[in-house]
C-alpha cells in the first residue's frame, strides 16, 4: 500500500453530526465518507463528452421546431397570469 498523508479538518459540530449520520447509514467511517466525496468531486476524470453526445444522439429524439415551441411556452405562461 502506498504511503498516506494525514490531515486535520475542523468542522462545525452540526455539520459533523450530519456527516456522522450519513457515514453510519453507509456503514463507513466519517474519514472514508470525506475521502470518497473528495475523490468524486475533485479527483474524478472528466466525463467522456464524445461518448455522452453519441448516447444522446442514439436516443433518436424527434426534431423540434424551436420557434413553435417558444410560442407555445409563451402562450402557456400568458394563460397562467
Amino acid at each position: 500500500m502506498a504511503a498516506t498523508r494525514r490531515t486535520q479538518l475542523l468542522m462545525d459540530p452540526g455539520e459533523y453530526r450530519q456527516l456522522r449520520a450519513v457515514a453510519r447509514k453507509q456503514r463507513i467511517s466519517v474519514a472514508e465518507l470525506i475521502r470518497s466525496a473528495v475523490r468524486q468531486s475533485y479527483l474524478a476524470p472528466p466525463p467522456d463528452r464524445q461518448r455522452l453526445v453519441e448516447a444522446i444522439l442514439a436516443l433518436k429524439l424527434p426534431k423540434m421546431n424551436w420557434k413553435k415551441l417558444k410560442r407555445e411556452i409563451e402562450a402557456a405562461h400568458a394563460g397562467l397570469s
